[in-house]
């Protein structure tokens, strides 16, 4: 008899069925911690009370966080681990790499060869990540971009796609406001990647509805996070580009998000929603808008988890 594999969600803290994810933020930054000798902008989250005290609330209103802080910048997946349980938030952690900044002068990430990389990202995501001792895996690989493929970075992206192949894992992008992410699909799909396997985060900074549309059509995941970002004009570009690839059939297409990056974009930092964002405002104006419900639900949180899912 043929076994059919079944598509389930890897957690810090395990498996889970896709149907158990309800309301997920698809990039969010739960702890980032800076290491030493690191641009003084560097983004730092780590006052662990106040986060976790915004994250018992949104239990209530949400379920399932993918946590986009990658290793050598400020991850740490210790953390992570004791939030999910304090919580019982489904946390999904990434491996890969970030912005060049983030990280200190001397990392070995940024000398390494491809297979040096490689090796690494798979063994995060099948034998467990770095600072649990191999016994936490990443879900997925995380990506910094900034618009230019060469120098490390191209070799880093080399090691992301052979990962990829070897581990069936997904590639989720920062973008820089969404710059020359064209050039993603092509680099990858070259590499054995197809673009159903590639998640492109902050493309809504760059609201070119045409662009949206042939990437949604290509087979990318497209992560909408301005929501709460007024310089980005949310009601002028955002919600348009909701509607438009809705409308043209790309329901499956989006995930949403808030990237909370900075103390001051919780509430425990002076921001008037934080995490509550999701359920308390930005849900209910879907469901004004009229979207039914298995798209919200797509939107808002099956997409994701399908993206990111694995055969077991």
């Amino acid at each position: 008899m043929m076994i059919v594999p079944e598509l389930r969600l890897q957690t810090i803290t395990g498996l889970i069925p896709l149907d158990a994810v309800h309301l997920a933020d698809a990039h969010s930054h739960l702890w980032i911690k800076p290491p030493p000798d690191v641009d003084p902008d560097a983004p730092q989250l780590d006052d662990y009370d106040n986060i976790l005290a915004e994250l018992l609330q949104f239990r209530d209103g949400g379920g399932t966080l993918i946590d986009c802080q990658p290793p050598g910048c400020g991850r740490d997946a210790r953390v992570l681990l004791k939030l999910a349980d304090a919580t019982g938030l489904h946390i999904i952690a990434v491996t890969g790499f970030h912005l060049r900044k983030y990280y200190p002068y001397k990392s070995w990430l940024w000398s390494a060869t491809e297979t040096q990389a490689a090796e690494f990202f798979i063994e995060e995501l099948k034998g467990g990540m770095n600072e649990t001792k191999g016994q936490v895996p990443a879900t997925a690989i995380k990506v910094g971009y900034e618009g230019f493929i060469d120098g490390q970075v191209r070799a880093l992206m080399e090691a992301t796609a052979e990962a990829a192949k070897q581990t069936g894992a997904a590639i989720m992008f920062h973008t820089e406001a969404g710059r020359n992410v064209e050039a993603l699909l092509p680099f990858f799909n070259d590499r054995g990647v197809p673009p159903r396997h590639l998640y492109l985060c902050h493309v809504d900074k760059r609201p070119d509805a045409g662009l949206h549309r042939e990437l949604a059509q290509a087979g990318a995941l497209l992560g909408y996070d301005t929501f709460l970002r007024r310089k980005y004009n949310p009601e002028q570009n955002l919600w348009p580009l909701i509607k438009l690839l809705v409308d043209a059939g790309f329901d499956d297409r989006i995930a949403m998000a808030l990237d909370l990056a900075l103390p001051s974009m919780w509430v425990f930092g002076g921001a008037e929603w934080g995490l509550m964002a999701l359920p308390r405002l930005i849900l209910p104006r879907l469901q004004a808008e009229g979207y039914s419900e298995p798209i919200i639900q797509n939107i808002l949180g099956q997409n994701v988890a399908r993206h990111l899912a694995w055969e077991v």
